[in-house]
């Protein structure tokens, strides 16, 4: 590096940076951002005597500051990774069609397209539940009259027909939720190519599992049967207990690692939010199919391997000479490229 510009110097160890919050570190983990730092120091001082890395653009910093930002996060959580998901997917399947781990994973599979929060489907009690103040006392989460599936032709499937095969849309509504709009309805429909995760397969399995289950219409859906042939509702340790096993399963983090702390039930909306990010979908649309009011969730996007491989490709510049005297290093979008080519000449002077 001893003959390129600081710009080449920062963009390089903008590199590794990104491959350090990727977790490519001497112990195979994540590491915080003070770590991250010393291993940038290490780097630095292989550089020629006298040489900065600091530039105009600044991709070392800005990186920096957002592993920061994200650390001062009250409560921050772990997305669920597309690895962890396939483990946990896998796990399931070595279990029975009502066992605790089985069901689990339906309602991950759910919540990566929903966003649910904890309170709208499990419960902190195996053998208990949360109700609403309302006639009947109903359950606060989700009951099966909550699920509605519907056909190809938008038609609303009978109790009879509702299989995994003849489902094509999935409709849930949410009697009762954190920001007020009680009753909304958000529309799912069935993936095809990936029938594995299908939310609407998912959720198919949920309501057949709380009938065999012998579950009233007014409780909770979110059940499963122990190892005691008994039928419990799911709840919070549970959820966070598997999805630090997948964690420790995948990530190479060892049981009682403290990064593990950092998957709980909670994970389950913010890997919601991260999936439509990556799409590059908009923030209204988020928030839309989230129910959010208000951007909060921006929070989530922050530290994940994607957003880490999208700055990468955000900062990726060519670094000859021509290019660094270059005024910019973004294609331009159309309308851009309309008005250039009707800026007129300037006058002869």
């Amino acid at each position: 590096m001893a003959d390129q510009p600081p710009a080449a110097r920062d963009y390089f160890l903008a590199c590794y940076t990104v491959s350090l919050v990727q977790g490519e570190t001497i112990n195979g983990g994540p590491i915080r951002w003070v770590t991250i730092k010393h291993y940038l120091k290490a780097a630095h001082d292989l550089f020629p005597p006298d040489s900065t890395w600091q530039s105009e653009h600044q991709f070392v910093s800005i990186i920096l500051k957002a592993v920061k930002s994200y650390e001062d996060v009250p409560r921050r959580r772990r997305m669920i990774t597309d690895k962890m998901m396939q483990w946990l997917i896998d796990e399931a399947g070595k279990c029975s069609m009502h066992s605790s781990t089985r069901a689990i994973v339906d309602w991950i599979l759910l919540g990566r397209y929903t966003g649910f929060r904890a309170s709208e489907w499990s419960q902190k009690s195996q053998t208990g539940y949360s109700r609403l103040d309302q006639p009947g006392s109903p359950s606060q989460a989700f009951t099966r009259l909550d699920f509605g599936f519907q056909g190809e032709d938008e038609r609303r499937l009978t109790s009879s027909e509702i299989s995994e095969r003849l489902i094509k849309y999935l409709v849930i509504i949410w009697r009762h939720q954190k920001n007020g709009d009680n009753g909304e309805k958000i529309t799912f429909a069935d993936d095809t190519v990936s029938p594995s995760h299908s939310a609407t397969r998912a959720a198919c399995r949920i309501y057949h599992r709380s009938l065999k289950l012998g579950m009233k219409d007014c409780e909770p859906v979110a059940v499963f049967k122990n190892e005691r042939g008994q039928t419990r509702f799911i709840t919070n340790a549970l959820v966070t207990a598997l999805l630090r096993r997948a964690a420790s399963a995948v990530l190479n983090l060892k049981q009682g690692h403290p990064e593990l702390q950092l998957w709980s039930t909670h994970s389950i909306c913010v890997t919601a939010a991260n999936m439509l990010y990556r799409k590059q979908l908009s923030d209204n649309y988020i928030m839309t199919r989230l129910r959010w009011k208000s951007d909060a969730f921006l929070v989530y996007l922050r530290n994940t391997v994607h957003s880490a491989d999208e700055h990468s490709k955000a900062a990726c510049i060519k670094l000859s000479i021509a290019d660094m005297q270059a005024a910019s290093y973004r294609d331009m979008d159309p309308v851009e490229r309309v008005a250039d080519a009707c800026v007129l000449p300037a006058p002869a002077a």
